[in-house]
């Protein structure tokens, strides 16, 4: 049984979480624990390697796979590396900032803006996934 297709879903719902939390700590603050997006960000970043871990076992047991098929596996798996490495680059700045208490309205914006990115990589990640379970029987 392939483990990638339950463990994905982690990384997914926590970096669209850790979005979340930040959009609502720009809006309203100090209305959320001040550490809240780092706590869902780094559970998501960390659950990307073993999905990441899973997804290539998963490609390696694939045979005959048509060309425009390998293909979009071939973009889900670019996403999903930009997504882990973005993470942790992103995830370990975070951390860097917050043990240096580096903390004001511009900060908060340039995180945010970055963790837009990812979350739209995180995005472009699962919704090309889903097409290659749910359109293409992969």
């Amino acid at each position: 049984m392939d483990p990638h297709p339950y463990i994905v879903h982690f990384p997914i719902a926590f970096i669209i979480l850790a979005f979340f939390y930040q959009c609502l700590t720009l809006f309203i603050p100090h209305r959320l624990p001040s550490r809240l997006t780092l706590w869902a960000l780094i559970p998501g970043v960390l659950s990307t390697i073993p999905a990441v871990l899973t997804g290539e076992k998963a490609e390696e047991s694939l045979t005959e796979v048509p060309a425009n098929i390998h293909e979009i596996i071939e973009t889900h798996e670019l996403f999903a590396n930009i997504t882990t490495w973005g993470g942790l680059v992103l995830a370990c700045a975070w951390l860097y900032l917050t043990i240096k208490k580096v903390d004001n309205k511009q900060v908060q914006l340039l995180l945010f803006a970055f963790l837009g990115l990812l979350f739209a990589s995180v995005c472009a990640t699962g919704y090309l996934g889903g097409q290659l379970v749910h359109v293409h029987d992969i």
